[in-house]
């Protein structure tokens, strides 16, 4: 029961985190209600499902460490770590149902902005961009 406590602590404390960090850009961005179901979905996490998305973007952060110095976002590995991606992806959204479109306005998102690419520049030289490009690749394959 106190692990459990303490996902429900971790959980209130992203979440303030994301409205104190985020939240009025994404309202002004998207409106209050993507906001709201965005953080319903993010309250409603089991620890399970946050082990299991903890695991995809682990997993698919290596893949990008060590697959982005190569180039070759459109080779089997780079397909793989896309679909790790957006299987991470989809667990944060509604009925954690994969979208090719809303993958690669994520993907997208990471290359435009530059606290994303940042974030993926940091793990490997162009992370970001090969990020994108893999993700973009990967949905005109028939991502599913």
């Amino acid at each position: 029961m106190e692990e459990n406590q303490n996902f429900e602590e971790f959980k209130k404390q992203l979440l303030e985190e994301n409205e104190k960090n985020y939240g009025e850009e994404i309202r002004e961005e998207y409106g209050e209600d993507v906001y709201e179901a965005s953080s319903d979905i993010l309250a409603g996490l089991t620890e399970e499902k946050w082990r299991r998305s903890e695991e995809l973007r682990i997993k698919a952060e290596d893949m990008l460490q060590k697959l982005a110095p190569s180039g070759d976002a459109s080779g089997e590995e780079a397909m793989e770590m896309a679909k790790l991606h957006g299987e991470w992806a989809s667990i944060f959204w509604e009925g954690e149902k994969y979208s090719p479109e809303a993958h690669l306005a994520i993907a997208e998102m990471y290359v435009k902005d530059e606290r994303f690419s940042a974030y993926y520049d940091a793990i490997v030289e162009g992370g970001a961009r090969f990020l994108y490009e893999a993700v973009k690749n990967y949905c005109e394959k028939g991502a599913k």
